[in-house]
């Protein structure tokens, strides 16, 4: 079955070629690069296509910089808040800008920034704006309809034949209910970035489709309709959204980066509300939200509800609330186990927003009430006493952003409905064009309780940690440029798998050098520490022992006038317990990517030699993928892989993707374990997607 699906496919891709062999290639390759680049630099897998998503819209209406304000500057997640405050100064100093090209005197754009700007800013003379007609956003709109399909080559244990009578005994340990194949469908629609509306369904491997549980085809949907700008309405959603506020200590839904080797850009730009189209199956909102303006003030109200998957253990069914032990987030619907968390509560949320702005200073006050059908209680654990529990939750917090020229200060202070509370400040310095600091100061009380809530942290949890961290990116002479930070924290109270307070930190030094226009560079350092308990001890209380996590890496990318563009990566981890042997990891990667000059094909091969003793040496590294597909796998063991990516614009605003990676291993005869585990010591992937616009 899966053999006839791939030829399929060949035939779909023979007779597309036959069709429009020298159609024009999609001129988002720009785009889709960009958004590549910042992939790139991530050490674990992120779901980038929500900032693939929001840039489309901008690269296809660029923001005119003569007469872009603050709010409209902010809508580039990559600025920082220096870099617009900077642009509309010099526009406000020397006039209108004459070409896009000018950002380059701009106080604060670098080599980089400029690059990333260049595709989403235009320089045109401003006039009078058009009044929004509905009838045009109907006619002059643009439609995207996209289709994808994925499933492992190789048999998995969950698909293979079995007796009913074996099956009978256990259900969720035998078998998957439902097909090999990952499903995903959606449709977008957009004016200017006036309108949007979406309906977005997904499958997941194993989980049945038009039949046993899943009646209605998917198992999941989501669906939004959202205005902007039109008359006092900043902005309304109705359907499925995410809320940004202040610096994601009380509420926050939305995308947001953790660190990373841009040290300086710690501060977070909330965008308030979001249309959401994305596949967690749980952490977004459900109903309806509204933000106007009136003078300096922007007033946010939402109401959310949904259900949600919970683990609901059998032994307190009997109760009239039945008990959930936890919430689940992983979307999975495969076995009988699985499908009866599924929806098992329901969730209220409520809330707003007042923001006051002024040319230099924003301060913003946050509130979100949220309410359980079924009450929560985590296992009777030592690390859980601080954790949620019952079914209410009331969140309120403050948040301010102050810039004063060079220096911008941050922070926001939240409570919970239980007296728990936390706080974090910084101050960004652009103190001269060659030289930036950042400094960043959080304190998050044990007994704070934020449901959506993703601050600046270590452990990605607003609770349980207090630190200090600093950065700066200095450039030394033309062509160069070192970021560097460190980060010092602590765990005031217990956790996971450490039982006592602990404590960690992470040094990372990066140098990038851009010798041509054509060549880039970066040589990274990274050496963290942290502290566990010490799992060889097998009496009296457990004590903590510390493990460092080593890293270097080389990384360049060439993009010579021919087609071709190439990419190489060397990595090198040194991962050590304070009582055992060193573990180590190494890992070469090289990405090749190749567009003919006469086809409309871009193809790109991505190629990995790895070695690590254990997992924890693991290493991670991004891969080429379908649009809205992002692949960065972590990888162990002793092994090679390979993954080929091939894009072809079949006829004019038609696509195709096809996608094969294949992971081989020297030193195993079984990948995985469960349901998902594949006898042999090699398996592959293919990713087949479709996509028309018009």
């Amino acid at each position: 079955m899966r053999f006839s699906i791939i030829y399929i496919i060949l035939f779909a891709l023979t007779l597309g070629f036959s069709t429009n062999i020298l159609a024009q290639s999609d001129d988002l390759d720009v785009l889709e690069q960009l958004v590549e680049e910042i992939a790139e630099q991530a050490d674990e897998e992120i779901d980038y296509a929500e900032l693939y998503e929001n840039l489309l819209v901008y690269y296809n209406y660029p923001i005119n910089l003569n007469s872009a304000n603050h709010e409209d500057l902010r809508k580039l997640m990559f600025l920082t808040r220096f870099q617009e405050l900077s642009i509309i100064a010099y526009r406000e100093k020397y006039g209108d800008f004459q070409s896009v090209y000018e950002l380059q005197f701009v106080d604060g754009i670098d080599q980089r920034s400029l690059r990333y700007l260049l595709p989403f800013v235009t320089v045109e003379k401003e006039g009078p704006e058009s009044n929004f007609k509905f009838k045009n956003s109907l006619k002059y709109g643009k439609h995207d309809i996209m289709l994808r399909t994925q499933f492992v080559l190789q048999d998995e244990a969950g698909y293979l034949p079995i007796s009913d009578s074996v099956l009978a005994e256990n259900p969720d340990k035998n078998r998957y209910l439902g097909s090999p194949y990952k499903l995903y469908a959606r449709y977008r629609y957009h004016y200017k970035d006036k309108l949007f509306w979406g309906l977005t369904a997904e499958k997941d491997q194993g989980e049945e489709f038009f039949k046993g549980n899943q009646a209605y085809g998917f198992d999941y949907y989501s669906a939004h309709v959202q205005i902007n700008d039109i008359g006092p309405i900043k902005t309304a959603v109705l359907g499925d959204y995410k809320l940004e506020f202040g610096q994601g200590l009380t509420l926050w839904s939305g995308m947001s980066f953790g660190k990373s080797p841009d040290a300086v850009n710690i501060m977070k730009r909330g965008r308030g509300i979001m249309r959401y189209g994305s596949t967690n199956e749980n952490e977004f909102f459900r109903g309806q939200a509204a933000q106007i303006r009136i003078g300096a003030f922007d007033i946010t109200e939402f109401v959310s509800y949904k259900k949600i998957d919970a683990r609901v253990p059998e032994d307190t069914l009997e109760f009239e609330e039945a008990i959930a032990s936890s919430f689940l987030n992983t979307g999975y619907h495969r076995t009988p186990s699985e499908i009866e968390t599924k929806d098992k509560v329901d969730e209220l949320i409520a809330g707003g927003n007042i923001t006051w702005r002024s040319e230099y200073l924003k301060v913003g006050a946050t509130a979100a009430y949220y309410n359980y059908s079924n009450p929560l209680q985590k296992t009777n654990f030592p690390y859980n006493y601080y954790e949620f529990a019952g079914t209410e939750n009331f969140n309120a917090g403050i948040d301010y952003a102050l810039g004063i020229k060079n220096i911008t200060a941050f922070g926001e202070f939240s409570m919970s409905q239980n007296g728990g509370y936390a706080y974090l400040n910084g101050v960004l310095f652009d103190l001269i064009p060659e030289v930036k600091f950042s400094i960043l100061h959080r304190n998050y009380e044990p007994n704070y309780q934020a449901i959506f809530a993703v601050p600046f942290s270590e452990g990605n949890k607003a609770a349980n940690e207090s630190g200090f961290y600093f950065g700066t990116s200095i450039f030394p002479v033309k062509k160069w440029r070192i970021d560097a930070y460190a980060d010092l924290w602590k765990y005031p109270f217990m956790r996971f798998r450490v039982n006592a307070p602990s404590k960690g930190s992470e040094y990372v030094v990066q140098v990038q050098h851009y010798p041509t226009r054509n060549i880039d560079m970066y040589w990274r350092v990274k050496l963290e520490t942290k502290e566990r308990n010490y799992s060889e001890q097998e009496y009296g209380v457990q004590q903590l022992e510390e493990y460092r996590n080593f890293r270097v890496r080389y990384n360049i990318s060439i993009r010579p006038e021919s087609r071709f563009e190439f990419k190489t990566r060397i990595e090198y981890v040194n991962y050590k317990e304070e009582y055992s042997e060193a573990e180590h990891g190494f890992l070469l990667t090289q990405v090749i990517n190749y567009r003919p000059s006469k086809l409309p094909l871009r193809l790109s091969t991505h190629f990995a030699i790895f070695n690590t003793d254990t997992y924890n040496a693991r290493l991670y590294s991004w891969e080429p993928d379908v649009l809205y597909a992002f692949s960065v796998p972590a990888y162990y063991s002793q092994g090679t892989r390979v993954a080929l990516l091939l894009k072809y614009d079949a006829f004019n605003n038609f696509s195709i993707w096809l996608r094969f990676a294949n992971t081989f291993y020297y030193d195993k005869d079984v990948i995985g374990s469960g349901l998902s585990e594949v006898q042999g010591n090699n398996k592959s992937e293919v990713k087949f997607q479709i996509r028309y616009t018009f």
